[in-house]
């Protein structure tokens, strides 16, 4: 049979078969059961090869090529919520903070007479002032008992000046210009100190600025033997010369550059003391030279940060790295190369060049850097080293003094005084041994070239086109024309 059963089972089965096969009738029925057993078993053969071809055929169709699978970015995480959103909204007004005001906006203006200032703050009228001078040894509490006030107003104008004033650092020489009422000095240019006594608020002090008087000058002149003659005949200030050979430094050498018949040009804005008429300030705007073969003219343009550059008419800098001669009025002694030295006798290098210039004239940085050395050095006496950048280093020797705050490590401007002329080391008179040096070497500073400074940035551009209309239409005013017009800077390197 077609079931498995244990071995008993089994014996019965065989012998129940083979009596039933002994007997006809059971002989043919068997026979039927067999042969639709075989049939069944040839049909199911037949259906499970059905089956298995269909699930060959399936399985062919799932080898079929796979189509690429385009997957999104993950999702990053988000940032972690402002606090400050789940506090519900307050709408705020914030008020901008006010820019500080202009002092002359705040401060009243000093006076002519003291008289003038004690009526408008008192409303009443003083008597007739005096001036007097602070004396040697003296303090304001003598001076103003020379002037006939009596302790206890000496004690409490003294108590109410002290806050604005340190009385210890008085000048001698100090002018006071001194009433019944009140009393009048100052301690720094454009500001006066005001000390009034007020009828009802006792004696006070203020701040009162000095007005002054703003003016332009427009100077021309023509170079006979030296551009300082030339300018003092042509009534130009040692100011106003100073700021303009210091722009002209850069591109022009004074000593060796300047021809008889050559012109020069500058445009000078004054500023006067309105009370005493004395001269207070000045500011150069324009600054034209015309060579023997060319023109120079250069601008002053005020840019941001309080920076203050020249420029040509095409907005390229005057400004160069170092300026070749850092010394006013001097003239060239010895030049760069073999001499024989004055002292020793001996044939050596000079490896500087000297300029000759009378005791105690100002001597300024070449360039914007800083000291490196400043002090005594061996022969060279007084000494200051300044190290510009990368580049360039410059010495300045035999200096009489040296300027105050001037010290190794410091840093110094370009134009700014350093020293002054003197005759300290080895030396055989007043002047000044000047070097340049390129990756610390000495060259000549007479020839060697130097870089220029930055072109005007173009956004500034406009309000430089504006500066230049208006000092032309200044120049226009004064009845004349500037004759550097078309600027050529002139390649003196």
């Amino acid at each position: 049979m077609a079931f498995e059963v244990n071995g008993e089972v089994k014996m019965r089965v065989n012998c129940m078969t083979k009596r039933a096969f002994q007997r006809p009738p059971y002989r043919a029925v068997m026979s039927i059961a067999v042969t639709c057993l075989f049939v069944g078993s040839s049909v199911n053969a037949q259906a499970e090869t059905g089956a298995a071809r269909e699930s060959v055929k399936s399985l062919h169709v799932a080898f079929a090529p796979m189509e690429p699978v385009f997957q999104t970015a993950p999702a990053l995480p988000t940032s972690r919520p402002d606090p400050a959103l789940a506090y519900p909204a307050i709408p705020v007004s914030i008020i901008p903070p006010v820019s500080k005001p202009a002092l002359i906006d705040v401060l009243p203006k000093s006076t002519k007479m003291i008289g003038e200032m004690i009526r408008s703050q008192t409303g009443l009228e003083s008597g007739p002032e005096t001036e007097l001078k602070l004396r040697n040894g003296e303090g304001i509490a003598a001076l103003l008992r020379r002037a006939g006030y009596d302790s206890a107003s000496i004690a409490n104008a003294i108590d109410a000046v002290s806050v604005k004033v340190n009385l210890r650092r008085l000048q001698i020489g100090t002018k006071f210009q001194v009433a019944s009422q009140g009393f009048r000095f100052s301690t720094k240019p454009g500001r006066d100190i005001y000390v009034i006594q007020h009828p009802t608020s006792g004696w006070l002090a203020l701040t009162a600025l000095r007005p002054t008087d703003r003016y332009m000058n427009f100077f021309q002149g023509t170079i006979d033997d030296s551009i300082y003659r030339a300018a003092m005949a042509a009534g130009i200030n040692e100011s106003a010369l100073n700021d303009y050979t210091r722009v002209m430094g850069f591109s022009v050498d004074f000593q060796r550059e300047i021809r008889t018949g050559d012109r020069f040009e500058l445009l000078y804005e004054t500023e006067r003391d309105s009370i005493d008429g004395k001269i207070v300030g000045g500011k150069l705007h324009y600054a034209g030279l015309v060579l023997s073969d060319e023109q120079l003219g250069f601008f002053r343009y005020d840019g941001d940060k309080d920076a203050i550059g020249w420029y040509d008419e095409n907005g390229n800098s005057a400004a160069r790295t170092l300026i070749r001669t850092p010394i006013s009025g001097a003239r060239l002694s010895s030049s760069f190369g073999h001499r024989k030295h004055p002292v020793s006798g001996f044939n050596a290098m000079h490896k500087g060049v000297d300029f000759a210039a009378p005791r105690g004239t100002p001597i300024i940085a070449a360039g914007s850097g800083v000291i490196r050395e400043a002090g005594w050095k061996g022969s060279f006496g007084r000494y200051i080293r300044i190290r510009h950048n990368a580049t360039y280093d410059t010495a300045y020797a035999h200096m009489s003094r040296i300027a105050p705050n001037i010290r190794p490590g410091s840093r110094v401007k370009q134009g700014e005084i350093i020293g002054y002329v003197g005759s300290t080391g080895r030396s055989t008179g007043a002047h000044l041994h000047y070097e340049v040096m390129v990756n610390n070497r000495q060259v000549n500073p007479m020839t060697v070239r130097l870089p220029t400074g930055e072109r005007i940035d173009d956004q500034h551009l406009p309000a430089f086109r504006k500066t230049l209309a208006a000092i032309d239409q200044e120049v226009l005013s004064h009845g004349t024309i500037r004759f550097a017009g078309d600027v050529t800077i002139k390649n003196t390197q």
